[in-house]
This record gives C-alpha cells, sequence and structure tokens, in this order.
C-alpha cells in the first residue's frame, strides 16, 4: 500500500513555556537567543564568544567555488580559514555554507554520510579548526542539513533495497514492494534477489524521501544535530523545507510547516540560541508564513526581480515576519545577471547601470527588518545564467573571481574541465572554467577593492554602516510609505529609532513630511554612486523630497 505522510507533533508544554518567553508568538521567532549579549555554549561546553545580535548578517559560500589553499582548484575548508579577514572587513556575522557532508554530486546535496566530511574539501580536523576560526573572528556556523532525502548511494537507502521489509532501514524510506507505475516521482531498483523495489523521490531517483512519519527518522534527525553543534555549528539551514510531506511540488505544505514545530523545539533545547531558516521555495506569503521557523523570503525576491524600479506594497503584499531576506542564491540566476536580462544591457558600457540598480536593491534588504544574505560573489556583482543541458547549475555556482586576472594563489577552478568535458567553449570557459567571467573586467575582488566607487566598496560600507546601528540589528519595523516612488519604514529598538526612505524609480520623485524632529545621518546617490554620512535636522511637519535613485536615513 502507498505509505502516507501524516504530520506528527511532540507537544512539550514547559518547554512551550520557554519558548514563548523567547519569542513573541509561536509562528514569529526571533532568529538567534533573545539574549542579546548572551555568549554560545557548545554540548562540549566550548563558548564561542561570539556577539549576539538578532538579524545577522549571512554569506552563502559554496566551498568548492570559494579559495583554494591546497592549490588542486578546488575549495577547500583550510581556503576558508584562510580568507577569514576578508570576510570579516566584508562586515559578514555568519557564513552559510553550502552542504559539506560526504555526498556523490559537486553540490553535496546528495548525501552518503551525515557525520563525515567531503573528502574535495578537507577532514574534520580541517573543519574544526575553520569553526574556530570563524568563531575567533565573530562569524558563526550555518551548516546546510539536508534531510528531506539522502543520495541512492547511502548505506541506509542500499541495505534496505537488499534486504526490503526485513532491513532495519525499509522504514527509513518510502518504499513498497507493489507496483507504481505510473505515479509521478515513483522509481524503482531490482535488487540481488530479483525483487523490483519502488520508492519516493520526489528530486529524482537518486535522491529518495526518507520517511519523517518514522521515529527512527526523527531520532536519526536528533543524532545529526546533536554531532553538529557538538563539533561547534551555530545553526542549520534546512534544505527542501518545503517537501518533508507531500506528493508532488506544491503539496503537504501545512504538514511540512507543522514538521518543523519539533524540530525546532528539539534544536533549541541543545542550543538555545540556535540560528534557524528553512528552505521554502515558494513566492506564496502564506506558505512562507506557515512555517514555524524563519525562512528565505522568497516573496519579496521575486517580487523585486520582477519589478526592479519599484512597485506599489512591494514591502507590505510579500512580507513574511522573521525572514531572510535575499536577491540571488545558488538555485536562481544571478542577481547583476537578472538585471542585465530585465533590461537587455549585456555591454561593458552597461556595467555601471546593472550596478547601480543591484547595489539600490542590496540597501533595501540590508536595513529592512531581517537577516539579509548575501551570496558569495554578489558583493562583486559575480554573473551567471542557468542552463538547461549539457550543464545546469554549475554557472551560477561558478569560482569566486578574487583576481583581476582570473589567477593566483587560492583561485579555484574546478569547472575548467567540467566545461571542457562538456564541450561549451563559451566565453573561454574550456580555458578560466567561467562562462560569465573574463580577466580585467572588473569583477573581481582584486579589481574593485581599489575603485572606491565599485559595489564591493558600498557593499562593505553598508554593512559596517549597519553594525553601528541597534535599530537595524535587533529593532522592530513600522512601514510608512510603500510605493513604487517612495519606499520608507521606520527600525526602532529600545534605544534608537531610524527612517530609512527609497526611491527605486528612475524618473519620478516623491515627497513626505517628517512626523517628528529627525537628523539624518546618511544620504545615498545611487545615479551618480555616491554616499555620505552626514548631520542634518528636519523639525516635524517639515516636507521633504526624495529624488528618483536616492536613499536617506534619518534619526531621531
Amino acid at each position: 500500500m502507498k505509505v502516507v505522510k501524516k504530520p506528527f507533533l511532540l507537544l512539550a508544554f514547559v518547554f512551550l513555556l520557554f519558548l514563548t518567553s523567547c519569542f513573541q508568538t509561536s509562528m514569529s521567532q526571533s532568529l538567534v537567543s533573545s539574549n542579546p549579549h548572551s555568549n554560545s555554549t557548545n554540548t562540549d561546553g566550548t563558548s564561542s564568544n561570539l556577539e549576539e545580535v538578532k538579524y545577522p548578517v549571512v554569506y552563502e559560500i559554496f566551498i568548492r567555488s570559494f579559495y583554494d589553499r591546497d592549490g588542486n582548484g578546488v575549495g577547500d575548508l583550510n581556503g576558508v580559514s584562510q580568507k577569514v579577514d576578508y570576510l570579516k572587513e566584508l562586515g559578514v556575522d555568519a557564513v552559510w555554507f553550502m552542504p559539506f557532508n560526504e555526498a556523490v554530486s559537486y553540490h553535496g546535496y546528495d548525501i552518503t554520510d551525515y557525520y563525515n566530511v567531503e573528502k574535495d574539501y578537507g577532514t574534520m580536523e580541517d573543519l574544526e579548526n575553520m569553526i574556530q576560526v570563524l568563531h575567533e573572528n565573530g562569524i558563526k556556523v550555518i551548516m546546510d542539513l539536508v534531510i528531506n532525502h539522502t543520495s541512492d548511494e547511502h548505506p541506509w537507502f542500499k541495505d534496505a533495497v537488499e534486504n526490503t521489509t526485513s532491513s532495519p532501514y525499509w522504514d527509513y524510506y518510502i518504499m513498497s514492494l507493489e507496483d507504481h507505475s505510473g505515479q509521478d516521482h515513483w522509481h524503482w531498483k531490482i535488487n540481488s534477489k530479483g525483487q523490483k523495489v519502488w520508492y519516493f523521490g520526489l528530486f529524482g531517483y537518486n535522491m529518495p524521501d526518507l520517511n519523517h512519519d518514522s521515529q527512527k527518522v526523527r531520532e536519526e534527525v536528533k543524532k545529526i544535530v546533536d554531532f553538529w553543534i557538538s563539533k561547534g555549528v551555530d545553526g542549520f539551514r534546512i534544505d527542501a523545507a518545503k517537501h518533508i510531506y507531500g506528493w508532488s511540488w506544491d503539496d503537504g505544505i501545512q504538514e511540512s510547516a507543522e514538521y518543523f514545530e519539533w524540530f525546532r523545539d528539539y534544536v533549541l533545547s541543545k542550543k538555545p540560541d540556535a540560528i534557524l531558516v528553512g528552505e521554502v521555495f515558494s513566492g506564496n506569503t502564506y506558505d512562507l508564513s506557515l512555517y514555524p521557523i524563519p525562512v528565505f523570503n522568497f516573496a519579496l525576491m521575486y517580487s523585486i526581480r520582477n519589478y526592479p524600479e519599484g512597485q506599489d506594497g512591494m514591502i507590505e503584499n510579500n512580507w513574511v515576519e522573521e525572514s531572510f531576506l535575499f536577491l540571488e542564491n545558488h538555485d536562481l540566476h544571478r542577481f547583476f545577471s537578472h538585471l542585465q536580462e530585465h533590461y537587455k544591457k549585456f555591454s561593458e558600457s552597461d556595467y555601471e547601470f546593472i550596478k547601480k540598480r543591484a547595489a539600490l536593491w542590496y540597501f533595501l534588504i540590508f536595513t529592512l527588518k531581517g537577516s539579509p544574505v548575501i551570496y558569495y560573489g554578489g558583493e562583486i556583482g559575480t554573473r551567471g545564467f542557468k542552463w538547461h543541458g549539457p550543464v545546469y547549475d554549475e554557472p551560477v555556482r561558478e569560482p569566486m573571481q578574487w583576481y583581476a586576472s582570473g589567477t593566483g594563489e587560492g583561485q579555484t577552478f574546478w569547472t575548467k574541465e567540467v566545461y571542457k568535458n562538456a564541450g561549451i567553449t563559451f566565453g573561454n570557459a574550456d580555458v578560466d572554467g567561467c562562462i560569465y567571467d573574463d580577466p580585467y573586467d572588473g569583477f573581481s575582488v582584486e579589481e574593485q577593492e581599489s575603485d572606491p566607487k565599485s559595489l564591493l566598496n558600498f557593499i562593505r560600507f553598508i554593512l559596517n554602516f549597519r553594525k553601528d546601528h541597534d535599530a537595524i540589528l535587533n529593532g522592530d519595523q513600522t512601514i510608512f510609505r510603500d510605493w513604487k516612488n517612495l519606499i520608507a519604514f521606520y527600525r526602532e529598538s529600545s534605544n534608537e529609532k531610524l527612517l530609512v526612505v527609497l526611491n527605486p524609480d528612475p524618473v519620478w520623485q516623491n515627497s513626505f513630511t517628517f512626523e517628528e524632529n529627525m537628523t539624518m545621518i546618511l544620504e545615498v546617490d545611487f545615479e551618480n554612486f555616491i554616499w555620505n554620512e552626514s548631520n542634518v535636522s528636519f523639525s516635524a511637519g517639515e516636507s521633504f523630497t526624495v529624488d528618483p535613485m536616492k536613499a536617506y536615513i534619518f534619526k531621531k
């Protein structure tokens, strides 16, 4: 018979009372510890000694593409350790690592061992050292936790296929000896006894879904969480959180959301200041708001991408409380490239135009309530489009560009062989491993560090400006204006009140009237790409005009 997935909830009344004291509501919780001065304590008794903020800046790293310490062209854990100063200077509070467990595929989302490190990246000792180095520099570690499915090469799955109902792992997966021909996302394998074993795998035959109705699976999830917390991990990004339950891409969302009630409770019982965020790949705010853990705000991301010159109601119509804010990730066209496609501006002379538009939207997500996320290279405008064969996601996961020449110590080039084997010569990809980046094109850290008006230097400035303002780091938010050519909102904490104002429209100005006495502390002119801290006072009742492509921050 077809296995029916049902929500399974663990209700612990005493613990929920504790959670109530830490979170405003069961569906709207802070992203880290409610105590802004508490230290993170691991289960091994060591302290991370990291300053807590409610909305940390998160930097997503694909280790394979980031920095290569041993010279083989593949990024590694020691490479991340070596670039900690870069992360610190950028203004990063936490790093979300794409999977570093042992896996089959280059991306790591088909895990074969939850308790080991991908050998391409280094050893467990290297990982522990990297975590220590990051912690010493005030940077937390978020692990990509892939528990919706495993690889079909995982020992659990192979045992279940071979020994069927007598295997201790049969119930770990959604498996059947009955025929499921014609049913979407069902696959089969033949074992050594000649038995056809059917199983469900939403993401494909090589990624069988785990059965989270199984108490054994839930106990295994607990063990995985315990293990990595003991290694110093500060939180988890849960892959495919939308699909824990359900038989297709858009069902089972309610049940999947309810699953994370027990998961949240368990993780926070082990590490009260753990950072949690779920990947719920949906632009529907109703779906996103169901989850009892923070999620990535796909709704706002899609709105910005669809309306890069603003839209009435952009914030309020796409708001999800306590969400993580982002413009790009490893599954999407790079944001810079998306803007190029939107405006049909691909020439070198158009780069400045696209840079200004990208910077404007980074300013917004860096000042709105929530944790902003930068996908590695986003700070230098890294480009890339997803392909549909002979390669697929590799072009949006290309090597981080550290040098103007495209070569130098630590530069990764693992994609070179991939593109060469696929016969891809576009952009000299078979030579330098990059389809969309060329030497001396302005899209490297080396080139942008020396340019005071680069995207990198703007993002460094605004992220470090952000660190000086408690209202942005920890404060609440009230929308003041939400129009196409005037976005304005208050950010307020116990000791600071700010008014953030932005006009994303390239043509039309707008104006507002101050509700109270305020002082301008920051002015950004995106059209001329200049930014200045200031000290200009305004009185309640005074009118202020916001020109196109301008942003301001005022302080009470």
